[in-house]
C-alpha cells in the first residue's frame, strides 16, 4: 500500500457515532484485488488500479460500516470508476458524490471511495457522511477531469450519463455495439460516451481520441466495415434508429440511436475541438 493510503488510514477516527474502527485494515494490490471483489475487480484494473485500503467499523451485533479507498492511476481513472455506475450528480463530498440506501461513493484526485452501511438508518447515514468528509478533507488537492470531456456539446446533454473509459468492454456495458473491438479502443485511446435528449427522443454520442491520425483512420474504417456495412454515410440500423461516424484527424465521433440522419449531422456539428 502506498504511503498516501497509509496517511488516509491514519486520519480515519478510532470511532464515529458509536461505531468502532476494527484493526488492522486490509490492503489490496492489483494481483489480490479479485480476492476481495469477486467478479468486480476487472472494472478497477481497467482504470489503472494501484492499491486499495479496506477499513471496517463495528457496531452492535454483526452490523458494520465498510470503508473502501481505491487509489487509481490518475484523477481521470478515479472519475471513470465513479461515473461508471452513477445515476445522479451531487457535490456533497469530494469532487462528485452519490448516496443511496446506505452507500456513499465519491471521487477526489486519484481516489475513488465507497462507504457502505446497510441497512440504512439515520445514525448510519450521519456516520457515513462524517467518514466521507474526513477522507475527502485529507486528500490535499482536486484532480483534473479527462480533457476529452471538454469536447462534448452542452446543449441537450444528460450530465449523469457521461462515462469515461479506455477499454472497449465498457462501451458495450453502456451501449452495446459489438462483441468485437470495432473501434480499436485501448489503454492509449481515451473515450467518452454521453446521452443527449433533443426534443422527445434520445441518442448517444461517443468520442474517441487516438494517438495518431492513421490509427483513427484505421479505426473508422473498421467500424464502417463492421457496423455500417461499408457505408460512409449514416445508416438506419433499426427502424427509427440511425448510426453515423465522423473522423477529424485523430478524433473519431460516433452517434448511436439518432432519430434521423439530420440529428446526427446536427450533433456532429456541435462537437467542440
Amino acid at each position: 500500500m502506498s504511503d498516501d493510503l497509509d496517511a488516509l488510514n491514519r486520519v480515519l477516527p478510532p470511532a464515529v457515532a458509536g461505531w468502532t474502527k476494527a484493526l488492522p485494515p486490509t490492503r489490496y494490490l492489483p494481483r489480490t484485488l479479485s480476492a476481495y471483489i469477486d467478479g468486480g475487480a476487472e472494472l478497477y484494473l481497467s482504470y489503472n488500479f494501484q492499491g486499495a485500503l479496506a477499513v471496517k467499523y463495528k457496531g452492535a451485533g454483526e452490523e458494520e460500516i465498510a470503508v473502501d479507498i481505491f487509489e487509481m492511476g490518475s484523477s481521470y481513472d478515479a472519475f471513470g470508476v465513479f461515473a461508471h455506475s452513477r445515476e445522479s450528480i451531487d457535490s456533497a463530498v469530494g469532487q462528485g458524490s452519490e448516496y443511496a440506501a446506505g452507500l456513499l461513493t465519491f471521487w477526489k484526485d486519484r481516489y475513488y471511495v465507497s462507504i457502505l452501511a446497510y441497512p440504512e438508518t439515520a445514525a448510519k447515514r450521519e456516520a457515513v457522511f462524517s467518514l466521507g468528509r474526513t477522507i475527502a478533507g485529507a486528500i490535499p488537492r482536486e484532480g483534473a477531469l479527462p480533457p476529452i470531456l471538454g469536447l462534448l456539446p452542452a446543449e441537450n446533454l444528460v450530465p449523469e450519463s457521461v462515462h469515461f473509459f479506455h477499454h472497449y468492454i465498457w462501451l458495450n456495458s453502456f451501449y452495446f455495439v459489438s462483441n468485437d473491438n470495432v473501434l480499436d479502443i485501448g489503454s492509449d485511446t481515451p473515450a467518452v460516451l454521453a446521452k443527449y435528449k433533443p426534443g422527445g427522443g434520445s441518442m448517444f454520442l461517443l468520442v474517441v481520441r487516438y494517438p495518431s491520425d492513421a490509427r483513427a483512420a484505421a479505426a473508422a474504417a473498421l467500424f464502417k466495415k463492421s457496423v455500417l456495412g461499408g457505408a460512409d454515410d449514416p445508416r438506419e440500423l433499426k427502424p427509427g434508429r440511425w448510426t453515423g461516424l465522423e473522423r477529424r484527424g485523430g478524433r473519431v465521433a460516433v452517434i448511436f440511436g439518432a432519430p434521423d440522419e439530420a440529428a446526427i449531422r446536427g450533433l456532429f456539428g456541435k462537437i467542440k475541438e
